[in-house]
């Protein structure tokens, strides 16, 4: 893999294309992103250099994994793997339980009171389902479909727990963005970003959501205004080095791994390269914890990961 490191840098913002639920999909202008070099850093302090808490391996039914969400608490990790959804402590010390829903989980994320999930589940599925999570008994009962009108790839709740985010498409980035009181479909962002990351990250204050996806042979990493369709190209790297991508809780931070599972963290804004490690092999997944400064790495094969770093 490369090792040329790029900067993110901050933007201006451009318009990008928003619809009601039945009116047409438009298509957003591109400013370009210009980055720069930046040299390698070096960590003259051992206290500075990330570390590893613990290294777990899934057992799943097909030995694959897709997905992490934590719980908005930050106790509890959820593992979607395709056919089942593993829940596990927050230190991942220990298995509370795995959940098996009928229609399987390429994403599952949690509403923030932890009563309920969102699963979607990728190719021909075009629907969401909702689910009731029985903490008690720790069982999961279907409450609703919804029709999505097209396969769905990802999903993202709110933290405010009045929207849910999904991607809409694997091949270009198209976000819808659903009313969970009422499940109806409240915008629709066609983007100009071909391949999209599946991270669809929120800020705190539930107006904006993170995502990244490919553009003139670079992955391009932006924050979309749900209230009023703009978009902010952050910045961006060789498609090579953005694998995958999380940004932090406080927005300061995305951290972003290669296939071969090299880890770099960058500031945003500056551009700064922060650290970097290695991680596990082909990562298909990276979260951060909301409540603290570890982060879940979960690979392919179902290697799972906890670092705890200083930021």
């Amino acid at each position: 893999m490369p090792k040329i490191i790029l900067p993110f840098m901050v933007l201006g913002l451009f318009v990008a294309a928003c619809s009601g639920s039945g009116a047409p999909i438009s298509t957003a202008t591109v400013i370009p992103v210009q980055p720069t070099v930046l040299p390698s850093p070096t960590f003259a302090d051992t206290e500075q250099l990330p570390h590893l808490i613990t290294e777990i391996k899934l057992e799943t039914q097909t030995g694959t994994s897709y997905s992490l969400d934590w719980s908005q608490d930050g106790e509890t990790l959820a593992v979607a793997s395709g056919v089942e959804i593993t829940l596990l402590r927050g230190d991942l010390g220990e298995t509370i339980g795995v959940l098996k829903p009928s229609s399987g989980a390429l994403t599952a994320t949690w509403s923030p009171d932890k009563r309920k999930f969102a699963t979607v589940t990728g190719l021909r599925n075009p629907t969401i389902t909702l689910w009731d999570w029985d903490s008690t008994n720790a069982q999961l009962t279907m409450t609703q479909q919804v029709p999505a009108g097209s396969d769905q790839y990802g999903a993202s709740w709110s933290p405010d727990g009045k929207l849910l985010a999904t991607l809409a498409n694997d091949r270009k980035t198209i976000i819808q963005i659903w009313d969970t009181s009422t499940w109806e479909l409240l915008n629709k962002f066609d983007l100009p970003y071909t391949i999209p990351r599946r991270a669809l990250n929120w800020s705190v204050d539930s107006k904006t959501i993170y995502d990244a996806g490919e553009l003139d042979g670079q992955a391009v990493y932006f924050a979309l205004n749900v209230e009023d369709g703009t978009v902010q190209e952050l910045g961006n790297l060789p498609v090579e080095q953005m694998y995958v991508f999380t940004i932090s809780p406080d927005s300061k931070s995305i951290a972003v791994a290669d296939e071969g599972g090299k880890v770099q963290i960058f500031e945003i804004g500056s551009g700064d390269l922060l650290m970097e490690f290695q991680s596990v092999d082909t990562p298909v997944d990276l979260a951060w914890n909301p409540m603290n400064t570890t982060l879940a790495i979960l690979g392919y094969k179902t290697a799972l990961q906890l670092w705890e770093f200083p930021l």
